[in-house]
């Protein structure tokens, strides 16, 4: 399998097609279902492989890259991102950051706009630590309490829900099998796995912590393109059309009445393959 070493990290990842090159920046925070049940991504199968060389790779302290105790910010992990293009070779790349992949995807544009021909922005937003969402106070309350208490402490009090995934509503045969293996693997992880991926999750958590990109949203210049699901149940529609407000030359693609994880619906991939076509023809 392939790895890149980038900044004291092994991640790892994958690309198919050739062509213009797009880094994909995947969301969620890591941790044990990332690991022990990676997703298929449907980002690999959206692009038309004779034209764009499509990259994925695990960030930090989730799915196969390596976990790590220490602390870091959200500019590590555009760095890390970054890295992989370095890796490969890759001056600059279309960056498309899902959901909370999106802020990495905006610090990257906005402190290195020279390495992005040019944005996507998949049912994100540009706070999504805010405390207006009742997760954002649990994450904050959760990295206050590891940091007052130690990882183990709030591991040994958090250990038993570890091991119990989360409920999925989908009807997705390939999902539900996915979280069958979930539940399976998650009975019988080691404790000492399941504590590093639990001081990962709390780690990227606290990466998040104090980021608003907000006011700095109009210093974008290249192509955007903002794609979002009007019935989106974790990062609000809202928010993905105050993208859009700030950013002048941005595109805005609302799928109706589409949920999160919006890059599995037929429109959100028609949408996106659309938009990066008029970019590579004048790239």
């Amino acid at each position: 399998m392939p790895f890149a070493t980038v900044n004291g990290i092994r991640l790892f990842w994958e690309s198919v097609g050739e062509g213009m090159p797009l880094l994909f920046i995947h969301g969620g925070y890591g941790g044990a279902p990332t690991t022990l049940a990676p997703q298929n991504h449907p980002m690999k199968a959206i692009l038309p492989r004779d034209k764009v060389q499509t990259i994925l790779y695990d960030r930090r302290n989730a799915g196969l890259s390596d976990y790590t105790d220490a602390h870091y910010t959200l500019a590590t992990l555009a760095d890390d991102a970054l890295g992989v293009l370095d890796h490969l070779g890759l001056g600059r790349a279309v960056i498309v950051g899902t959901s909370a992949g999106g802020p990495i995807a905006l610090e990257i544009a906005l402190s290195r706009p020279e390495r992005v021909i040019a944005l996507c922005l998949p049912n994100t937003g540009a706070n999504l630590a805010s405390l207006e969402r009742p997760q954002g106070k649990t994450r904050l309350e959760l990295v206050q309490r590891s940091r007052s208490e130690g990882d183990r402490t709030v591991f040994e009090a958090r250990k038993q829900s570890l091991r119990v995934s989360a409920a999925s509503d989908s009807n997705d045969a390939a999902e539900i099998a996915r979280q069958a293996k979930l539940a399976a693997a998650l009975r019988t992880v080691s404790d000492d796995d399941l504590y590093r991926y639990s001081v990962g999750e709390i780690r990227n958590y606290e990466a998040y912590l104090g980021v608003d990109c907000t006011p700095r949203l109009a210093e974008l210049k290249m192509p955007v393109c903002i794609i979002h699901g009007t019935a989106d149940r974790v990062v609000p529609y809202a928010w993905g059309e105050a993208l859009h407000k700030a950013i002048m030359q941005s595109e805005m693609y609302p799928i109706p009445d589409a949920d999160h994880g919006i890059l599995a619906y037929d429109g959100a991939a028609v949408a996106l393959r659309d938009w990066v076509g008029r970019v590579a023809s004048g790239a």
